[in-house]
């Protein structure tokens, strides 16, 4: 039975990612109905049978092009409520206080994937306000109960969790981004909560990956990605931080890891890992630079750094060695030239960027030919 239901459910699932008229056909029939029970009235009796069904569901937020009535289906209230309540989010279990809150224990079994489809779900929220503010009658109440939730399940997941391996905090990276992107409510929520802050942005203890992970987690948040509609058109996130929320998380990389010894300057931590041995991690660096290049004020802490202009100018002493890393060093220079510090840079830096920018991201200097002979 369990097999036909989950192969019945990937048929739906499968379906309903084809449109909007697939989709309403999908709910018009009960088919979604369906999986919604099975979600809320089998949790006990077969775990791994809604595990099945999440892993689907996470599948169907994935999805792209991603269609309207999906989305509200899959961001609708009873929907979220049975996945926080599986992540330790929700109100109506008995939990205990920490921190000064009350926190209940995520499932043994489906907690860490239904704070994984959260986190799916925080990434739709940062394409649409209206799936987490909801329309609805008591829309702002029903915000607020999800950003409550969620930060409750953050700090269920970090205090059932308490020994951190790489694996668990790359999924606590990534729901604690995903929540802190999808608003600037969220943002500022965990920029203001020290254990989230710590869980999301030390580096002190992290490998190359988790390492690369982390820095690239914080430039998506500065500088969301671009999406694709089902319309093909190009959709900017809605949620882009302004310059003040952008320059403190960047400033609290800084701070969380400041026993690195790079005390309370971030340019001098990124750029640190920005000529690592390892190409990861040189990658996500060159992302937050240029994140945060594109805002006015962020190039000019950039460019007031020591070090800063000759590591992007000075091609043979800081040479980059894949062409990945070139094309993304080349486009800091043009991200800065883009940005509102342009106004504001002497002559001369200006014609070196713009130098830069017309040899292209692939420039060697030319070696004369008496000397490439000798």
């Amino acid at each position: 039975d369990t097999i036909c239901v989950v192969r019945c459910a990937s048929a739906i699932i499968d379906l309903s990612c084809l449109g909007d008229a697939m989709m309403e056909c999908a709910i018009s029939s009960g088919a979604m109905d369906m999986l919604q029970n099975i979600l809320i009235h089998d949790l006990e009796k077969d775990p791994l049978m809604v595990m099945s069904l999440l892993d689907l569901i996470e599948k169907m937020s994935n999805t792209l092009p991603m269609h309207a009535k999906r989305s509200k289906w899959l961001c609708s209230g009873p929907i979220l409520k049975v996945l926080l309540n599986m992540a330790g989010g929700g109100i109506e279990n008995d939990g205990e206080e920490m921190n000064g809150e009350i926190t209940t224990n995520p499932d043994p079994i489906l907690g860490g994937p239904a704070l994984r489809l959260l986190s799916c779900l925080c990434r739709l929220a940062q394409r649409d306000e209206s799936l987490f503010s909801s329309q609805e009658e008591g829309g702002s109440a029903h915000s607020r109960h999800l950003l409550v939730g969620f930060h409750r399940a953050l700090h269920s997941f970090i205090y059932c969790n308490p020994r951190n391996s790489e694996l668990e905090r790359l999924a606590l990276v990534d729901a604690i981004s995903s929540f802190a992107s999808s608003s600037p409510d969220a943002m500022t929520i965990v920029l203001d909560d020290p254990v989230l802050r710590e869980g999301w942005l030390s580096l002190s203890v992290a490998q190359s990956k988790l390492k690369a992970v982390v820095l690239q987690s914080v430039a998506n948040a500065i500088d969301p990605p671009k999406e694709v509609d089902a319309n093909g058109d190009c959709v900017l996130p809605w949620s882009v931080p302004s310059n003040q929320i952008a320059m403190k998380l960047f400033n609290a990389l800084s701070v969380v890891n400041e026993s690195g010894g790079f005390g309370d300057d971030a340019t001098k931590l990124v750029l640190t890992n920005a000529i690592s041995p390892f190409v990861e991690i040189r990658l996500s660096s060159y992302a937050l630079l240029k994140a945060i290049a594109k805002r006015g004020e962020g190039a000019q802490i950039l460019l007031s750094h020591a070090g800063f202009f000759e590591f992007l100018t000075q091609r043979e002493t800081s040479a980059e060695t894949t062409k990945e890393g070139r094309e993304a060093k080349h486009d800091i220079v043009i991200a800065i030239l883009n940005s509102d510090a342009r106004g504001l840079l002497a002559d001369d830096t200006v014609k070196k960027l713009e130098d830069i920018v017309r040899q292209g991201p692939h420039y060697v200097k030319a070696v004369p030919w008496e000397l490439a002979t000798e």
